[in-house]
């Protein structure tokens, strides 16, 4: 998109004849002792109206100049139905007459709106109130967006009209996804200080609105509505907490440092394998740039999320890759297991640190720290103390290949998950678990896919593919094929 740049705007006469007319246009409509604050704001009025009626005008010589035939993207269409239509923007609606066309030699075939397609009218909005939409539903609440966007003087449709856009705007991106980012990585350069690649894979619990059953009653205890209801009453529900799959892969430099971080999510119902191919993808993107990059996959000891991530690994033909449970799991897990055969709070805190000094120094640390757990068995006399006890000692038996923290930290890796637990914060807590917030499939869908993407910093880049879905070729045929279908 050709934006002209600011200083060839300013240097127009025609720009310096527009500035006198607002300026002589304002001084008229408030007069000479009004507030700054009020110049100001009739001027962002005025430039909103000047704007709109702009826009519209465009739309309409567009609408105008389009033939009574067209192809669009090579399928014959015929002038069926003028109508009417009122296209959203920031800086109004944009009332334009225009028609719809029908497929040729198809009876009552499909329609299309042609004037929609060639403007790049996005789920009916201008491009740019489509992207501003995008954004905001991918940083927050939109009542939160439209009250920003009001302040600043924009005129935005109603917020359900929002809501749509936005949902439909998530649902294609979700859709879109893996043909776009590999689009997008074709032009992501890996940094050169880059010396590594940290992977990782885990879950966060999102508050799901379910149906629930006429007769049922609900989960929790809740006040009985006494006022009546305007319209129907609603139909039951409970929310459910559904865990949702959170994946990041980040480039990282000798210092265990974050460069970039791509980050994905898979909804509470949906596999991992889909959202742990498109992360492969980066890290076979990043290899190729750099053979010498060192892959970790860095994550708790949920065996699921290892059977994922190796499934999906191996599946791309990566065949050599270092793995490491993040440290802080095993403290905890290390400290749960010593509070339960040391009662002295000063003697385990003297452990600890000589089993964290340990671990730094040598890969044959979680060796010794096992023989030693194993060894204090006989302390724990309560059965179901015992219990989890060994537990924890089955936990360090089963992952002890990823608990050697020596060879990751002098190959320049991280050990610890808090790439990807942050994105579990960022992605989906900060923006799907507010208070009060509660997801349909579809509105979660559509969300964390934005959100995703954005902070990825992907989304203007994405924008751009994304758009296209709204676009088609407008062309004229040729006198022959319009007289053979007259």
């Amino acid at each position: 998109m050709r934006i002209v740049p600011e200083a060839a705007v300013i240097d127009h006469p025609l720009f310096r004849a527009l500035v006198n007319q607002v300026s002589a246009l304002v001084q008229n409509l408030v007069g000479p002792k009004a507030t700054f604050a009020e110049v100001e704001g009739n001027s962002l009025r005025i430039a909103n109206l000047a704007v709109r009626e702009n826009l519209q005008r465009d739309l309409q010589r567009r609408s105008d100049a389009l033939e009574p035939e067209l192809l669009v993207d090579g399928v014959h269409y015929r002038r069926h139905e003028t109508g009417k239509g009122t296209y959203p923007s920031l800086s109004g609606g944009l009332k334009v007459s225009r028609f719809t066309y029908r497929k040729v030699g198809v009876r009552n075939g499909p329609t299309v709106v042609p004037l929609e397609l060639t403007a790049g009218l996005v789920e009916g909005a201008t491009p740019a109130l489509g992207y501003s939409v995008t954004l905001g539903y991918a940083q927050g609440e939109l009542r939160g967006y439209i009250e920003s966007m009001e302040a600043a003087h924009r005129c935005l449709p109603s917020r359900s009209s929002l809501e749509r856009m936005a949902k439909e705007i998530g649902s294609k991106a979700l859709n879109g996804a893996p043909r776009i980012e590999a689009v997008l990585r074709r032009s992501e350069r890996v940094p050169d200080e880059a010396r590594g690649i940290s992977m990782g894979l885990d879950r966060t619990a999102v508050p799901m609105e379910e149906d629930r059953p006429e007769d049922a009653p609900p989960k929790s205890d809740r006040k009985e509505r006494t006022k009546p209801y305007e319209r129907a009453k609603p139909a039951p529900v409970d929310v459910n907490y559904r865990m949702a799959y959170v994946g990041t892969v980040s480039l990282v430099d000798e210092d265990t440092e974050e460069l970039v971080t791509r980050r994905y999510t898979a909804l509470p119902d949906a596999e991992p394998d889909d959202v742990v191919k498109r992360m492969t993808e980066d890290v076979k993107n990043g290899l190729r740039q750099n053979s010498a990059l060192k892959l970790v996959v860095v994550q708790d000891g949920a065996p699921e999320m290892w059977n994922a991530t190796t499934r999906g690994l191996e599946k791309e033909g990566l065949k050599k890759w270092e793995e490491a449970i993040d440290r802080y799991h095993l403290n905890e897990r290390l400290a749960g297991a010593l509070l339960m055969v040391e009662p002295d709070a000063g003697a385990r805190r003297k452990k600890m640190s000589e089993w964290n000094d340990d671990l730094d120094a040598s890969d044959e640390a979680i060796d010794r720290i096992q023989s030693w757990l194993g060894g204090q068995v006989d302390k724990v006399k309560d059965k179901d103390v015992e219990e989890k006890y060994l537990g924890h000692l089955i936990y360090l038996e089963n992952n002890q290949a990823r608990l050697r923290y020596r060879t990751l930290r002098r190959n320049g890796l991280p050990v610890g998950s808090g790439l990807t637990e942050g994105a579990c914060k960022s992605v989906v807590g900060q923006r799907a678990c507010g208070s009060g917030q509660r997801w349909r499939p579809e509105g979660i869908s559509a969300v964390l896919t934005l959100r995703a993407i954005h902070r990825s910093e992907r989304l203007p880049r994405f924008w751009r593919e994304l758009s296209k879905n709204y676009t088609a070729k407008i062309s004229t045929p040729p006198p022959a094929k319009q007289r053979a279908v007259a």
